[in-house]
Formats: C-alpha cells, structure tokens, sequence
C-alpha cells in the first residue's frame, strides 16, 4: 500500500512539475506582417483598469479576415510576463482600418501590439 502511495505522490509531483514549466510566449504567425498591416495604440486606464484602444490598418491589396491582435505584458526588462489574443470580429478590406479594444492580460510596465495571426480573402475569379 505504501509502495502504491509514494508511486502516485511521485505521478503527481512530476506532472506538476512538468505543468509548472514555463511556457514559450505566442508569437505572430508571419513573420514580416508589420508590411501589411499598421498598428496605432495607446492604453488608457478606464474603471481602474487599463485598456489598450487603437487602430489596425490593412495596407495590403488583399482583404484579410480571421485577424487576431496579440497584446504582450511586458516588465521592466521588456520579458513577456503575460498574453492575450483578440480577434478582430470581422473582414478587414484592402486599404481600411478598423478601431479595437482589449484589456491586456495583466498590469505591465509596458505593453506590445501586433497582428499575431490573419487569413487573406482572395477574389474567386481570378
């Protein structure tokens, strides 16, 4: 019974332990996205809370749809300490920008925006 007990104690330390392990932080899917899309932000602090609140522009000739924007919280060191990611909700036509909202993961000494992942609407005619 004891030879049972100590096998599950060890089971669950090391799952915790492997549980415990850092993460790798998310990172935008394509790389060079900064040439199709602009990012303007700035974060506001609204009930007590900041908020990050800006713009994403497609610059792009394509339309994009699934876009996703990746707030990093950063400390004083520029580490990531935590994430979030937040969809855009709609297409975002060649040309337009389109407003957004997010409240970051965490109060951060600073924060990052990017376009973490997105889809290109390609025209069927051609």
């Amino acid at each position: 019974m004891r030879a049972r007990i100590a096998t599950l104690v060890l089971v669950l330390v090391s799952l915790g332990a492997a549980c415990a392990a850092p993460a790798r932080p998310l990172a935008p899917h394509v790389a060079g996205w900064e040439r199709h899309f602009a990012l303007d932000w700035t974060v506001v602090e609204r009930g007590g809370a900041p908020v990050v609140e800006g713009h994403i522009e497609n610059r792009s000739g394509l339309g994009a749809t699934e876009v996703q924007i990746l707030v990093d919280a950063l400390d004083a060191d520029g580490r990531v300490t935590a994430q979030r990611t937040w969809w855009l909700g709609h297409e975002l036509a060649p040309g337009t920008r389109s407003y957004f909202e997010v409240a970051p993961p965490a109060r951060a000494s600073r924060y990052r925006v990017s376009v973490y992942a997105f889809r290109w609407l390609f025209d069927d005619s051609q």
